[in-house]
């Protein structure tokens, strides 16, 4: 056996152990909860009551993407959920505009939008709300079993 494919062969083990300890690990988190309920959290503050965890599954925005202008008008929205009395951005839309180069060539636009990834899991005493551009944050509790 030549020495790429040994490597190869090498690699695609220890990914096949590590996937293996993660599924492990995954059932004994899974083990020492229990399913309570879902809901949703709008602009009024929660907390995460003593003995639950709850797990943040997605938001719910008041506004779609934005629509990228035409012009070389920028544009900067971010959305975000307050957290322990903090906010935290969960998305950012920016739209650099059109600009002029050298002999009239337009170049752009460039447009970047950015994403919180899901699940967030809070613990007990989190206090959590939703915030600018945040209509619901859509959450699953689950109490913590001994």
């Amino acid at each position: 056996m030549n020495k790429p494919m040994r490597n190869s062969i090498l690699i695609l083990l220890k990914s096949a152990l590590l996937m293996g300890l993660l599924v492990v690990s995954q059932n004994l988190v899974a083990q020492n909860l229990q399913f309570g309920k879902t809901k949703f959290i709008d602009s009024k503050t929660d907390t995460v009551p003593a003995g639950k965890v709850w797990k943040i599954e997605s938001f719910v925005y008041s506004q779609s993407i934005a629509v990228c202008p035409t012009s070389n008008t920028s544009l900067n929205i971010s959305d975000s959920i307050i957290l322990n009395g903090r906010n935290l951005m969960v998305r950012a839309q920016r739209f650099s505009g059109l600009h002029q180069a050298w002999s009239n060539h337009t170049w752009g636009p460039e447009f970047f939008l950015w994403e919180q990834k899901t699940p967030m899991w809070l613990p007990t005493g989190t206090t959590i709300a939703a915030g600018r551009g945040v209509m619901y944050i859509s959450v699953l509790e689950f109490k913590e079993s001994p």
